[in-house]
């Protein structure tokens, strides 16, 4: 009997293409969930802080925010 693998999340954890709006709720949820997870990675040390700046430059324009965007964390 084989086993079926079936995708299960309700919606990809990645942004869509096809969004218009890029200060969308699901985009700002999406970035801010990875910005929290980059900073505790840094506080235990897996990152430097200048790697941690690094990092959210890179999510921002990951999720379409501006760098004078009011969501983006400015470390």
């Amino acid at each position: 009997m084989a086993t079926k693998i079936e995708n299960i999340a309700a919606e990809p954890a990645m942004l869509r293409q096809d969004k218009q709006d890029r200060c969308a709720p699901e985009n700002l949820m999406l970035y801010r969930t990875s910005m929290a997870l980059l900073k505790s990675l840094t506080e235990d040390g897996t990152f430097t802080e200048k790697e941690y700046c690094k990092l959210l430059t890179i999510l921002s324009r990951k999720y379409g925010l501006s760098s004078d965007s009011i969501f983006v964390e400015v470390a």
